[in-house]
Order: structure tokens, then C-alpha cells, then sequence
């Protein structure tokens, strides 16, 4: 037994060696844990980055995604390894998805991406209640709006019967232009403040329509001449008749000197009452003495032979009646001569340059009440007042536009309201305000008192008080008075204020509103209005509050087309509309009506500029008759008081396709687009009545503010460019109340079409 024990021992011991010394007993087995990093990814709608997703194990691992639109650089690997990872464009909703990562065990990585929703926005306004508070004055032409009786003349009537559409339309007054007796189709020679002019109608007719308009909740508002009346008044009969001995002599500016020389300027001159012969018939010779410092002209009778003029190398010339220019010898060294027979009903002058526009400084005669010459005995030559050199004594008269509007004269400012001419102005004015006339536009201004803005704001405060005083007597509020003080831009026009609640913002249109969206440079338009108004808050210092009245065009005013300076007034107009200076631009011409409704203060509409009017296409017209057509009513375009015009009209304009009827039934017309837009301003008292701030929305065609009234706020944002924008918005855009053209919204980023315009309510 012992011996087999002893043998066997080897052999365990042999066993043991081998079981112990076996290498996959001791090796360690590979980690079974798989982990995947980050947990969550997420991408923009159009990223078109990679991200990455971090495997980590020892074993093998497989990966695949739920969705298609997630790619996988690497869908398996063993031990550690990264997975590349990308995504198709979203052009729809918010996604999500995920990424499964499979080894020894399963990780999930969910991967979301916002969507490129785009939201067409959807003007949903609240509903009108039915309170008109736009604002918004309709610039009417008595005479060519519409004609009641068929005589081819606008009349009270017409206005009545289209009551509805400017209801319709939205707007809350009606500023009629001169409803007086008149020698002219404008009115603005008035021959009786206290009459009507027959061809529009009676006191009667005009009283049924101030009624029928304020049942529409339209006011009334006259247009009133301050500055001059027409040669038809009693006052000027009176004067013409007898000079010197007429009750309402002082009613106007005569030149004898007894009247302050700021009583005179503008663009005309002195005018013969015809009372005295300054006129001269027969031969005389011209002597011009150019020698010393004072220059002079002697003039004596003749029977020497008539010189034949200097054609070819004239340095002076006589300019006398109906001969014009005549060029003068120089006889010796600054003196020149000639001898004429001359047929002249009002004088001469002395030039010296023969261009036709008559450059200031170059036409010398006498000053003014100085101007009468002795023949025979030199006469001193002026070139600062140069008034005509007549040959003898007559009264004449200042006419600052031209000699059917002979200027009224009320005195020293500080002393206006004891002139008779204040206080017959101010008796009519009462009269119309008693016969329910709710304000004025007042014609003019600057030129009551030459051009100086103190001496007529000081005047106007007087004359408005002594109006309102008698409309406050049946009125719980002031009367409006707009003033039209257009006379070198916004730095004088705002200085009116100060006699004024309102005055025309004549640079508006070629300053903020036209160059926003002719060249597309929107962004600097609410800082410049912003401006506007400031100023002319920081001007008015009594009750009631200043508002400012913007505007596009009007009557007679020049736009940015013509070839002359409306600011010179020796230089002659040339009259456009704004549609004209859109270049008939119907998407502009929409964004113009838009803006200006989206603009604080008071805005008034030109008649015809709602239906796109334009001036003729003739450069030799340049009567403003063109620009001031009648309305075309129907589409057969016969309802169109164009006699009221003198019939010059542009008929390739006034037809059937832009008349009333035509564009009332067409949704997308001009005519609806500014129904749309007063219809805005009639429902939020913050576009009608609020306070512009600037909401500097970036982009330099983005025109963009706030308006607040109380605890209502809205965001306005206008693209005046050609092409589509895009604009960061952090306010709240879900609810759109206004919109022209298209607007889309892709979370913070608006997208604003082509001279598009897009109103939030916040």
C-alpha cells in the first residue's frame, strides 16, 4: 500500500501544475459596460455641421438612427470609436429622433432640430367699433369732386351724394378748397368772405351738407385767403373807385409809404390802381450815367431821329413796354443812350443783362413810393427794390402773387387785431363757424407779413383765438387750424407753431417719406418724423397741443420732379403728383399710403391720390388744372366734373379703369389699399392718436416704430425695398393686425416681402 501511495504523488502534483499555471484562468475578461456621450444633440433647421457622438466599451457596438433625415458617419466599430453625425435641412416643424448605440449593452442619444416653420402671416384686425378716430382729412376740390347737376362743375350737392364713399373711405373731415364768390375756377381771389359762389350752390345746400357729413362723423373744414382777397371784394371796389378817400383804404397795402414794408414780399410786385397816367407816349431819349458810385437815368422829349437799338454788343438796355429789351449805345466811357418812340402803359427799366429769367440784381429802377421820374432831370437808379420808373403820380397797390389778389394790409403785428381788414376776416369766419364749419386751412401765411415767421405766428395766435373764441361758445373743444406756411422747409415752417395747433410738413414727402421708399433707405424715416414733431411741440406753448399735419401732395404743390426750387420764389413751378414721383409704381404707391397711415399727427389725402392720379404726360401743360383733375365715379368714365377744370385734363388718365367703380370692386386696387389702411387707423387709438418711438429694427430699408396710446402698443415695420428682407424681431409677433404685400415668420425672424409693411398689436 505504502509503495502505490508514493507513486501516485508525481502524478497530482503534476495536475496541480497544470491547472494552476493555465493562462485563461488568470487573464481579465473585457469590460461589458458600453457608454455613449453626449446624451441629447441638437441642430438648427438648416445646420449643416457634424457632431459627434463618443462610444466607449472594449467589445463590439453597432448604431442606428431612427430617422432618415439623421446620417451616421460610422454605424459600427469595436472598443472605443466616434460616430459622425449629421442632418438633412428642416424646412418643416420642430423634429426629434435618436441615435441607438448597441454593445454589451443599449444607449440611446436623442437628437432634436428646430424646423424651418415658416408662419404666413395674417393681418387679423379687432373689429372697427364704429368710433372714427383716423384722423384723416380728404383734400377735396369743390369743383371738380363731383357734379350734381350736370353743368360739368363740382358742387355742394356732388359732395353730398358721395357722402357714402367718403364714409367709406374712412376719413374724418373734409378740407374744401375756396367755397367763395371768385373771378377764377380755384377761388383763391375771394370777392366775398360772407357769400358762397353760385356755381357750387347756396347757404341752404352748403348747411345740408356740413349736416349729412357730421352724421357721418366728418368734419368740415374751409379753405380761408389771409393773405390777399380778390379785386371783386366791395373793400376793393371801394379803394379803386376812390383811392383817397375809400373807407377800406387801409385794408390794403398801397404804395404811398404809410405802411410797414413787412407787409409786403412773396412772388409779386406793385400794381397800378390806373388812378393817375404813369404811362408815357411819344419820343424820348434814354441817357444811363453809369460813371460814379449812384448810377442814373435822365430822360428827356425829342424830335431827334430814333436810334436803331444796339444788337450786337449791348452792355445796357432799356426795357419799356410791349418792345422789351432794347440794347443802349455806350457813347462814351459808362454812358449809354438812346432815343425811342415809346407807347408804354406803365414805365421802364434799366438792365443790365438781357437773360430772360431776370437774375436777381441785374434790373434797376426806382424804390418803392420813389419811383416817379422828371423828365429832364436825372433819376437815381435802385436794384434792390427796382420798381418800375413810371412817368407819373398813381396809386398802386402790392399783389404778392399776382394783380387779380391784391394783399390786405392789417397793420403792426403788435396791433393787427384793430385793422379792419382782422376784424371783417374774423366776422366771416364766425359766420361759418356758426353755420357749423368745424376748422380752417388758412392760405398763405408766410406772406401776411413778408416772410417773417414773428410777426405772422404773432398774428395767426391772434386771429385763431378770435375764431375759436366764438366756436368754444358751442363747443366743448378748440377749433382746428391748419396753416400753410411753405417757405424754406421744416426750420422755418416749424416757428409757425407758435401761432398755430398745426401747420403742413411741406418737407415731409421729399425729406422722410418719398426717399425711404424711392431708394429703399427706410431706416433714418422714424427719427426724421420723430424730429418733426418734436419741434414742433417744443414751438406750440399754449392750448390746444401742436399737431402735425403730414402729407404727400396738394394743389399746388411742386414735387420732387420739378425742375425748379419751390423755395425761390422767382422761379416758375412745374407741377406733379405723387404718383408721379413713384414712377406710377403701384407697389410703392400702396407702401406711400401705408406709411403715411401708420404715421403719427394729422394725415390729409389728396383728392385722386387714392386712386393713383398722376400729372399729364405733356411737359408743355404746365397749368395746374392737370393736377388737380375730378374724380372719374364710373367705369364708363362719363360721371366727371372735368368743366370744373376748364377741361384740361389728361383723358388717357381719366378713364373707366381707374375711376371708383372700377377699383371699389377690385380687392387689391389702390383705392381698397387705403381703405384698408384708415380703416386701421379708424380701429387703434395707438396709430390714431399715439406716440412714435423708434424701434430700430436693423436694416437700411427698414422703416420700423413703436405707437403706444395708453396700455396699447403696436410694432410697425415697413421694407422699402425692391426686394424681400429679413428682420430680427424679439417682440411679439403672434398677432398681426395690418399687412401689405407678404410677410412669413420663422421664430424671431420676419421676412418681409417687396415695399411690404406689416403692423403687430404687442
Amino acid at each position: 500500500m505504502t509503495r502505490k501511495l508514493i507513486s501516485i504523488l508525481p502524478l497530482l502534483a503534476a495536475l496541480f501544475l497544470t491547472f494552476s499555471c493555465d493562462p485563461t484562468k488568470n487573464k481579465q475578461e473585457p469590460q461589458d459596460t458600453l457608454t455613449v456621450n453626449p446624451a441629447s444633440i441638437a441642430f438648427e433647421a438648416e445646420d449643416a455641421s457634424t457632431k459627434l457622438v463618443y462610444v466607449t466599451t472594449e467589445k463590439d457596438w453597432t448604431a442606428t438612427a431612427s430617422e432618415s433625415w439623421i446620417h451616421l458617419g460610422k454605424t459600427s466599430g469595436t472598443g472605443k470609436g466616434a460616430i459622425d453625425l449629421t442632418v438633412d435641412a428642416n424646412l418643416g416643424e420642430d423634429r426629434t429622433g435618436s441615435i441607438t448605440v448597441k454593445g454589451s449593452n443599449t444607449e440611446t442619444v436623442s437628437v432634436s432640430q428646430k424646423g424651418k416653420h415658416i408662419i404666413t402671416v395674417v393681418a387679423n384686425p379687432d373689429a372697427f367699433d364704429g368710433n372714427k378716430r383716423s384722423s384723416t382729412t380728404y383734400q377735396l376740390l369743390i369743383y371738380s369732386f363731383a357734379d350734381s347737376d350736370g353743368d360739368g362743375i363740382g358742387d355742394f350737392k356732388g359732395i353730398q351724394n358721395k357722402l357714402d364713399y367718403l364714409d367709406g373711405l374712412g376719413v374724418t373731415a373734409l378740407w374744401l378748397s375756396p367755397a367763395h364768390p371768385t373771378n377764377s375756377y380755384h377761388g383763391y381771389d375771394v370777392n366775398d368772405y360772407n357769400a358762397l359762389n353760385p356755381l357750387f350752390g347756396t347757404e341752404a345746400d352748403f348747411k345740408n351738407l356740413i349736416v349729412a357729413a357730421h352724421a357721418k362723423g366728418i368734419k368740415i373744414y374751409m379753405d380761408y385767403v389771409l393773405n390777399h382777397s380778390g379785386t371783386g371784394t366791395e373793400w376793393f371796389k371801394s379803394v379803386k373807385a376812390d383811392p383817397k378817400n375809400s373807407p377800406y383804404r387801409d385794408y390794403y397795402v398801397l404804395s404811398n409809404g404809410d405802411y410797414p414794408l413787412e407787409a409786403v414780399g412773396g412772388m409779386g410786385g406793385w400794381v397800378s390802381l390806373g388812378d393817375g397816367n404813369i404811362g408815357y407816349k411819344g419820343r424820348l431819349h434814354f441817357k444811363v450815367d453809369w460813371t460814379g458810385n449812384t448810377k442814373y437815368v435822365t430822360v428827356t422829349e425829342t424830335t431827334e431821329a430814333v436810334t436803331a437799338p444796339n444788337s450786337s454788343n449791348a452792355k445796357r438796355w432799356i426795357h419799356v413796354g410791349s418792345k422789351g429789351s432794347l440794347g443802349m449805345h455806350e457813347t462814351s466811357t459808362n454812358i449809354f443812350e438812346l432815343t425811342l418812340d415809346v407807347d408804354t402803359e406803365w414805365g421802364f427799366l434799366v438792365r443790365t443783362s438781357n437773360d430772360d429769367s431776370w437774375p436777381v440784381g441785374t434790373k434797376y429802377g426806382g424804390k418803392t413810393g420813389a419811383n416817379v421820374i422828371t423828365l429832364g432831370k436825372p433819376f437815381p437808379l435802385d436794384n434792390s427794390t427796382a420798381a418800375d420808373i413810371v412817368f407819373g403820380e398813381s396809386t398802386s397797390y402790392y399783389a404778392s402773387f399776382d394783380a387779380s389778389m391784391p394783399d390786405l394790409n392789417y397793420g403792426k403785428p403788435d396791433e393787427c387785431e384793430n385793422s379792419g381788414a382782422f376784424q371783417s376776416t374774423v366776422e366771416s369766419a364766425r359766420k361759418w363757424v356758426d353755420m357749423g364749419v368745424d376748422g380752417f386751412r388758412l392760405d398763405a401765411v408766410v406772406w401776411i407779413y413778408a416772410a417773417s415767421a414773428s410777426a405772422n405766428a404773432k398774428f395767426l395766435d391772434k386771429w385763431y383765438n378770435a375764431v375759436n373764441e366764438a366756436y368754444r361758445a358751442t363747443h366743448s373743444d378748440d377749433i382746428f387750424m391748419v396753416g400753410e406756411a411753405w417757405h424754406g422747409g421744416h426750420s422755418e415752417e416749424q416757428k409757425y407753431y407758435a401761432g398755430l395747433p398745426s401747420n403742413f410738413e411741406f418737407d415731409y414727402w421729399r425729406n422722410a417719406l418719398l426717399p425711404a421708399i424711392n431708394n429703399g433707405k427706410g431706416n433714418t424715416y422714424a427719427s426724421t418724423v420723430i424730429g418733426y414733431i418734436s419741434d414742433h411741440e417744443g414751438r406750440r406753448l399754449t392750448s390746444p397741443k401742436a399737431v402735425t399735419s403730414f402729407f404727400m401732395t396738394n394743389h399746388d404743390k411742386s414735387s420732387v420732379k420739378a425742375k425748379q426750387n419751390p423755395y425761390n420764389d422767382n422761379e416758375w413751378l412745374s407741377f406733379y403728383r405723387a404718383a408721379d414721383d413713384l414712377n406710377r409704381n403701384l407697389n410703392k404707391e400702396k407702401q406711400a399710403c401705408a406709411m403715411l397711415l401708420t404715421t403719427p399727427g394729422k394725415p390729409f389725402v389728396y383728392q385722386g391720390e387714392e386712386l393713383g392720379y398722376w400729372r399729364i404726360d405733356d411737359n408743355d401743360k404746365l397749368d395746374d388744372e392737370y393736377i388737380r383733375a375730378p374724380i372719374v365715379w364710373n367705369s364708363s368714365a362719363t360721371d366727371c366734373a372735368k368743366k370744373g377744370v376748364n377741361n384740361r385734363v389728361d383723358n388717357n388718365m381719366l378713364k373707366g379703369s381707374i375711376s371708383v367703380e372700377t377699383q371699389s370692386a377690385d380687392e387689391n386696387s389702390l383705392l381698397n389699399t387705403y381703405k384698408t389702411w384708415i380703416r386701421l387707423r379708424n380701429i387703434y387709438p395707438a396709430l390714431a392718436e399715439g406716440t412714435m418711438t423708434n424701434a430700430n429694427l436693423s436694416g437700411s430699408s427698414i422703416a420700423s416704430w413703436y405707437m403706444t396710446a395708453d396700455s396699447q402698443k403696436l410694432l410697425v415695420i415697413h421694407n422699402t425695398a425692391t426686394s424681400a428682407k429679413d428682420v430680427t424681431v424679439k417682440d411679439d409677433m403672434s398677432r398681426a393686425v395690418g399687412l401689405l404685400g407678404t410677410a412669413t415668420i420663422d421664430h424671431d425672424v420676419l421676412t418681409l416681402g417687396p415695399n411690404s409693411s406689416v403692423v403687430f398689436k404687442l
